[in-house]
Formats: structure tokens, sequence, C-alpha cells
């Protein structure tokens, strides 16, 4: 029943073309190219709010490469309901990578990170009621589980799976953090990089592939700047990197991401070079005013547009 075919290609013969695109471009809301900018985004723009968050979603992937190996489930053989003839050349590269995936079917790893991520902001963004956070978080995620199944590249299983299993690393995330917090000298944002680091070393030991490889140096690099950030910042300001680096952190982020997104060098790299990628990201906003960047930019685009 959970892994039937012929529901999935029900599903996808309901779907019509243009609802097809859509569940293309949609389907990002659960993908690391959507999830890690906009993760840095938020985080240079209210650092202590969203520095948690880094450390979860580092365990969130270190979780996804675990649970991809575990389990080795086959997609579905079932093709997509639209093709790249429906997609501008440009956007070709985005269809092929929603409907095109050769990995582990179960569980699906866009509906985990997507619980994981809408779980986050469902619990510590200060915006709006509880409630409502939820309602819309439950919404999000079961439209990104909608997606996989109407693209015909997983079961509906494997979504319930990869909520299962968010919901389930959510819990342990939480306990946790409040555990740590209350118990040693870790502020939430520590706690969260030493849970994401606990993962990334089980991954590395469990799986040992590049991927969790890169979790691992996540870790490292984000718990070791974050302890370390008011000392190197106190350092910096007043020099000319305090402007710099902003600039300098998002060139690591793109020279980082292209040699990991090419696949370049030995998996033993990606440890260092993940470290030195997150340990960038988190920085900058300790180091240059990103939040005032940040709301100056706004004023200035409000006052252009009135």
């Amino acid at each position: 029943m959970w892994f039937d075919p012929a529901i999935v290609e029900a599903v996808r013969d309901a779907v019509p073309t243009w609802l097809g695109v859509i569940l293309v471009l949609l389907s990002y809301l659960g993908s690391v190219y959507l999830i890690a900018p906009g993760l840095i985004a938020a985080y240079w723009a209210n650092r202590d709010l969203a520095a948690p968050w880094i450390g979860g979603i580092v365990g969130c992937y270190g979780m996804m490469s675990i649970t991809k190996s575990y389990h080795s489930g086959t997609r579905p053989t079932v093709e997509p309901p639209v093709s790249s003839a429906d997609f501008p050349s440009a956007l070709v590269p985005l269809y092929e990578h929603a409907a095109h995936i050769s990995t582990a079917s179960f569980p699906s790893g866009h509906a985990l990170a997507a619980t994981i991520i809408v779980g986050l902001l469902v619990v510590d963004l200060p915006v709006s009621t509880f409630p409502k956070r939820f309602v819309a978080g439950l919404a999000a995620v079961g439209w990104v589980g909608f997606t996989r199944v109407g693209l015909g590249v997983h079961y509906h299983g494997d979504v319930a799976g990869g909520i299962a299993y968010g919901l389930a690393f959510l819990a342990v995330y939480y306990l946790a953090r409040r555990i740590l917090t209350r118990r040693t000298s870790l502020d939430a944002a520590g706690a969260a990089f030493a849970v994401g680091l606990v993962v990334g070393l089980v991954a590395a030991a469990y799986v040992g592939s590049r991927n969790s490889y890169i979790v691992l140096g996540g870790a490292i690099g984000g718990l070791f700047a974050w302890h370390y950030a008011p000392t190197i910042a106190r350092r910096m300001r007043g020099t000319v990197w305090e402007r710099l680096a902003p600039v300098a952190g998002l060139a690591v982020v793109l020279v980082t991401w292209y040699v990991a997104e090419m696949e370049l060098g030995t998996y033993a790299l990606m440890v260092p070079l993940a470290a030195f990628l997150v340990a960038a990201v988190v920085l900058v906003p300790w180091i240059a005013p990103t939040g005032d960047l940040w709301t100056s930019a706004k004023r200035r685009g409000w006052k252009h547009g009135s």
C-alpha cells in the first residue's frame, strides 16, 4: 500500500502540465539549493534568532545521509508529468535536478529536510501565534510531499518516512538543546552545533560518504567559530575586514559550494573545506553589521520605490 506504483501513477496522471511545472519549481522548498542560501540570508539578517537553525540543518543533512544509506529502496519507475521541453533552456537544470534523481528512494530527502526546517521555524520564529505557524508549516510540508509524489520520484511511503524521520530528529534536537543549555555553558546555538557534530560523527563513521564528511566538517567549523566569534570579532572590528567580511564570506560560500557540487577533491578534503565554509558564514555577522546593512538596504529600497 505504501509503495504501490499504481498510486503514484494515479497522482501523476491527475497532474496537468501547468501544475507539473509548478511542482518542479516549488519542490525546491525542500532542497538544499534553496534551504542553504535562505538560511545564510536569515542568519546574516538576524544572527541570534537563526544561529541555532544552522546546527539543526547541519544535523538534518547528517540524518539524511544516515537514513539514505540504511535504507535501499528503489524509486518508482514512473515518468514525471512534464518533460524538459516544457521549460525554457535556462530552467532545464532545475527540472533535471527535481525530476530525475538516482539516490535511494526511502526516505524522501525533500520531505525530511522540509519537515526539519519548517519545524525549526514553527517552534522558534516569533511571528504570529504558534497554532497559525503550525498550520502554515503543515501546509508547506504537505505541499513538498505532494510535489515528490506528483513528479513520480517518490512513493507516498517515502514521503511519510521522511516526515517521520524529520519529526524524530526535531524531538531529539530540541531535547538535547534544552539539556545542554541547562547543564553546560553552551547557549542554544552552541548546543545546536553540538547536536550537529554528534550526528556528523555518526554519519561519517557509519556511511563514510562525501556528504557525511561535509556534514562533519560543517559541524566542527560552526561549533568552533561560534565559540570563538566574540574574540575574533573584537580583533577585526575597526579594521578593513569589518566592511570586507560580507564579501569575503560570500566568496568563500560560492567557491566551497562549487568545489562540493563539482565533486572536486578527496573525501578528506571535504572536512576542512566544509568547516571553513560554515565558519565563514558564522563569523560574518559577528565581524560586520550585516543586520544593520540589511535594514539600511531595505530602507533605501523603500525610499526609491516611494
